[in-house]
C-alpha cells in the first residue's frame, strides 16, 4: 500500500520539473530567434559614395587661366587660339560641358574648340562646380557660368578678345548653362561687366526643367521674356533624357518674342549624338558645319 500511495507523488514531481525545464529552454529559444534579424540588419554596410576626379588644370594647345576661386576650389578656363596673331580683337565662343550638373569633363568640346580656333576665333572650354566634385547644385553652376563670361570681358584686352562678340555654348546641362547666361538674372555680380553672351549655341540642351531640376528663377524657358540673343540648337528627336519637344518649345518662344532661333532636328538621334566619338563622328562633323554657318551668319566668323 505504501508503494501505491508514494508512486504518484514521485511521478508528479518529476513531471513538474521536466515541464519547467522545457518552458525555460523554449522561452530562450524564442528570444534568440527574435534577436537574429536585428543582428542581420545591423551588419549591412552603407553604400560607398561615388568620387569624381577633378578636371585637369591644363589642356594641350591652350592657355589656361583661373577665373574664380571659392575657398579651396580654383576654376579654370582653357583658351584656344591665343597663338594666332590678329590686329583686330577676336570673337570668342565658350563651351560648358554636360553631365547633369553632377559630373562631366572639360574635354567634351575639345575638338570643337580646336576646330573653331583654327578659323580665327578664341575658343574656350570652362570648368565649373558640379555635385560629385564640389557638392553643389544649379545655383552654383549658373553663377560660375556667368562669372566665366564676365571674366572674359574683364580680360578682353589681355586676351585680344572682342567683348561684344561672345557666344555661350554647351551640351545637355552645359547647354542649359549657356541658355541660362542669356536669360537668368545675374546671381553674384561682382563687377560692372555683363555676363550675358551675344549669341548661344546649344547641343541637346536640358531645357525641360529636369536633369537638372530647377525652379522658375533658374529656368531659361521661364526667364525668357524678350527676344534674347541669336540662338542655335541641334537636337535628336529620339533623345530619351531631354525631350526634343523642349527644344521646339524654347525656339518657338524666342521667335514669338521677335528673336532669332534655328533648330536642327536629327531624326533618330539620341542624347549626346553630336560628340566626336559617336557614330564615326558623322553627327559631330554635321553639327560643327551647321554651327560654323550660324557663326558666319552673325559675324562671329568670316
Amino acid at each position: 500500500m505504501r508503494l501505491k500511495t508514494t508512486f504518484p507523488k514521485i511521478t508528479l514531481s518529476i513531471l513538474l520539473g521536466l515541464f519547467s525545464a522545457f518552458s525555460f529552454i523554449s522561452l530562450h529559444a524564442m528570444a534568440a530567434e527574435k534577436a537574429t534579424p536585428l543582428k542581420t540588419v545591423a551588419a549591412k554596410a552603407a553604400p560607398a559614395k561615388k568620387v569624381v576626379q577633378p578636371n585637369p588644370e591644363f589642356l594641350s594647345g591652350s592657355k589656361s587661366y583661373t577665373y574664380k576661386v571659392i575657398d579651396d576650389i580654383s576654376l579654370r578656363l582653357h583658351v584656344f587660339g591665343t597663338q594666332t596673331v590678329s590686329e583686330q580683337p577676336k570673337p570668342a565662343i565658350i563651351f560648358f560641358f554636360g553631365g547633369g550638373l553632377r559630373s562631366g569633363s572639360v574635354m567634351q568640346f575639345f575638338s570643337q574648340a580646336t576646330a573653331l580656333s583654327e578659323q580665327g576665333m578664341l575658343a574656350i572650354v570652362a570648368d565649373y562646380r558640379v555635385l560629385l566634385r564640389h557638392n553643389t547644385g544649379a545655383v552654383e553652376a549658373v553663377a560660375d557660368a556667368q562669372s566665366a563670361i564676365r571674366w572674359l570681358r574683364e580680360h578682353a584686352s589681355e586676351l585680344n578678345l572682342d567683348p561684344n562678340n561672345i557666344v555661350a555654348a554647351g551640351g545637355s546641362s552645359g547647354g542649359y548653362l549657356a541658355a541660362a547666361t542669356a536669360t537668368v538674372d545675374e546671381l553674384d555680380k561682382q563687377s560692372t561687366f555683363s555676363s550675358k553672351p551675344n549669341a548661344i549655341a546649344l547641343f541637346n540642351p536640358a531645357l525641360a526643367g529636369k536633369y537638372p531640376r530647377t525652379g522658375k528663377s533658374l529656368s531659361p524657358y521661364q526667364s525668357l521674356i524678350d527676344e534674347s540673343v541669336p540662338t542655335f540648337i541641334v537636337h535628336g528627336d529620339a533623345d530619351n533624357i531631354v525631350p526634343f519637344s523642349s527644344a521646339v518649345a524654347y525656339c518657338d518662344k524666342v521667335i514669338s518674342l521677335k528673336g532669332y532661333c534655328e533648330l536642327h532636328r536629327y531624326a533618330g538621334a539620341e542624347h549626346g549624338f553630336f560628340n566626336r566619338g559617336r557614330d564615326d563622328g558623322k553627327a559631330y562633323l554635321a553639327t560643327l558645319s551647321q554651327l560654323e554657318t550660324f557663326l558666319i551668319k552673325f559675324g562671329f566668323m568670316n
